[in-house]
């Protein structure tokens, strides 16, 4: 919970003292203002307050949900896109591919169990070309490395229990996963 100068317990908690957890190691300006405002605690957010914490910043972090990583990264399974997908010009077309390619080294430093898995997008219909080569060319102008397309026999050396009906994906080798209750 968080805490008024009259309460000094939350609300949600029969504790006499105020919560460690609602209380932070800095506090606001003196003009009551914050250098940088983080909104969201999941995997994006605690990367960014990590590298923000090696400054002398007044950082407010604020988190709808009662817990870590309950947001975007529950939702998205943890899942580390490579940025294909994303709608050219946009920020997450701009830091996507870039965010993307930092996983390995903060995985190095922290040991959160990122693990570079990969993705395709399955084509079952020659039609379904079409909007694999338009993902292809998104990924280029947006940045990403290493995608391609892959034909029947090279997909289903890779992924052996796929649809039987694939034709044809684009691959990409970077993308990639973590487990955000332990990031």
């Amino acid at each position: 919970g968080v805490f008024t100068e009259v309460e000094d317990k939350c609300s949600g908690c029969l504790r006499k003292e105020k919560c460690p957890r609602s209380q932070s190691a800095h506090v606001a300006s003196e003009d009551n203002s914050y250098d940088v405002c983080i909104i969201g605690a999941g995997c994006i957010g605690a990367a960014i307050a990590r590298e923000l914490a090696r400054y002398q910043l007044s950082i407010l972090w604020l988190e709808s949900a009662d817990d870590v990583s309950q947001g975007a990264t529950k939702g998205n399974s943890g899942i580390v896109h490579a940025g294909y997908d994303d709608k050219p010009g946009t920020n997450r077309a701009k830091y996507c591919w870039k965010g993307n390619q930092m996983f390995p080294q903060l995985d190095k430093e922290l040991r959160f169990g990122y693990q570079t898995n990969g993705s395709m997008v399955l084509a079952t219909k020659e039609e379904d070309r079409k909007e694999l080569q338009n993902l292809l060319e998104r990924g280029h102008i947006n940045g990403v490395k290493n995608l391609q397309i892959l034909e029947r026999e090279e997909i289903l050396k890779k992924e052996p229990y796929v649809n039987k009906n694939v034709i044809a994906a684009l691959y990409s080798p970077d993308a990639g996963n973590v487990i955000p209750y332990e990031y």
